[in-house]
């Protein structure tokens, strides 16, 4: 990566100097500086759903409740409805349906068990506690006493007011065109076209992504401010050919909740450090705060703003990232429909303004979403998206092109995820995901219109401790 800005606005600039500027550049800064953020952001919703998949992980076959009424006394297949029943999602269903097999028989051990479990998914944690002690003084095959015990050190884990959790991931991501060179196969300066020529040209890079994640949560005796928390992220990006774009960076955040009736309101202070080829290139600090509404029990609503100021420090590849410092606005809104009982529908409509020192850096940003979520059943689950952009810059880059920059980018993608424990209980704590990505940009100036292709894996690993 290289700044042919700066080049170009010298006077005395000459062809061939233009053509190794060329070769040497990467085009999409602003994206680059935000990849870090977009895979935490990822992570993030990957061990959400990883932990509602988790607490739907029932295997078995689907009973009916017409099965049920037509032979209401078969507890086997009693106990086989209740798991269908976790399996929907009616967790609470699966509780009366086992709380009424053990009043008929309550030596049900393996029942009480699944019961016990159901009970802790839901919260529950006395009654919970309670079966699990029950259960600890029966003469139980081994692999379920061991079984027991794990339980009731969650619960005592869970009854600590604070809560340290992380991960640690490893992955490895193929791109298609990982230098974002332009479908046009030149670029633009001063209106003039080149021809993209070496390492300038359309590339396919491989890379290594590693994460860590550690979080903090202390739980208050106040209702109305039920907890604080924070969190530290590490992300790290090392290309195999393209090492202008390995990536680094740190991220805190700190907030707390707030909670009155249906609303719940989270603020959270943030700060980011990434870098760029081993040289800071951005920081930022800034705050968010989103409130959650929740319609019913099938819908949530939610309004978020996010202020951040980027401050973009020169490098020696990239000697004017200065000019793109300034505060960015964003102002999101959305909702979630749950749909049935093993999928969720999302969807989002937003608002940016993005200051810089420059103004052919500066833009205004409309964005268009939406997210599909299917629990496919044993812990896996089925992530998808689809988002639109359209962004109106505020004033033309003569070194570029006399043409103001508009552009229109769309990324969808989708996302597996697998439990480890699929293929051994030990590994509980593991998940597997496999994540495909196309990102697609139309621009009235054409340095900026290329397509990529993105095929990622990652193995994760998550632990959680009471304090």
């Amino acid at each position: 990566m290289c700044d042919y800005f700066a080049m170009l606005r010298k006077a005395l600039l000459t062809a061939p100097f233009i053509l190794v500027a060329a070769g040497l550049c990467a085009q999409d800064l602003e994206k680059e500086a935000q990849k870090p953020l977009r895979e935490e952001t990822a992570q993030e919703a990957t061990a959400r759903l990883a932990a509602e998949a988790a607490k739907r992980a029932a295997p078995g076959e689907d009973v009916t409740y017409e099965q049920i009424l037509a032979d209401p006394d078969n507890l086997q297949l009693n106990y086989r409805f209740a798991r269908a029943q976790v399996r929907r999602g009616d967790v609470k269903g699966a509780a009366a349906t086992l709380e009424r097999i053990l009043l008929v028989d309550p030596s049900q051990h393996e029942m009480r068990l699944f019961y016990a479990i159901v009970l802790y998914r839901l919260d529950n944690a006395v009654e919970a506690e309670r079966e699990f002690k029950t259960l600890q003084g029966l003469p139980l095959a081994p692999a379920l006493q061991v079984e027991v015990s794990n339980y009731l050190k969650a619960l005592e884990k869970r009854a600590k007011r604070t809560h340290i959790s992380g991960s640690l991931s490893l992955g490895f991501e193929y791109d298609t065109n990982r230098n974002a060179a332009p479908a046009s196969g030149r670029r633009l300066f001063g209106d003039t076209p080149i021809n993209l020529t070496g390492s300038s040209q359309r590339r396919d890079d491989t890379s290594l992504v590693s994460m860590g994640n550690v979080s903090l949560r202390r739980d208050l005796p106040f209702q109305s401010v039920p907890e604080v928390f924070g969190s530290f992220t590490y992300y790290q990006a090392e290309q195999t050919l393209t090492k202008t774009l390995n990536l680094k960076a740190y991220s805190a955040q700190a907030g707390g909740v707030y909670r009155a009736g249906r609303a719940r309101l989270t603020p959270t202070l943030l700060f980011d450090h990434v870098q760029l080829a081993q040289s800071t290139f951005l920081r930022n600090r800034g705050g968010d705060l989103r409130l959650d509404y929740r319609v019913g029990s099938q819908a949530n609503l939610f309004l978020e703003m996010r202020d951040v100021y980027q401050d973009y420090v020169p490098t020696r590849d990239i000697t004017t990232a200065a000019e793109r410092t300034g505060v960015q606005l964003d102002w999101t809104a959305g909702s979630e429909h749950i749909l049935g009982t093993t999928m969720k529908l999302g969807t989002l409509v937003g608002y940016t303004l993005k200051h810089a020192q420059k103004r052919y850096n500066a833009f205004d940003r409309w964005v268009a979403g939406v997210n599909h979520i299917w629990l496919l059943g044993r812990g896996t689950f089925l992530f998808s998206s689809f988002n639109v952009n359209y962004d109106l810059y505020d004033q033309t880059d003569t070194a570029i092109s006399s043409t103001l920059r508009k552009d229109t980018t769309m990324r969808a993608d989708a996302t597996l995820g697998v439990p480890l424990s699929l293929a051994h209980k030990t590994l509980d704590d593991f998940l597997w995901t496999l994540t495909y990505e196309y990102y697609h940009a139309l621009s009235t100036v054409e340095n900026y219109a290329y397509s990529n292709n993105k095929v990622a894996t990652m193995l994760t690993y998550r632990w959680e401790v009471g304090l």
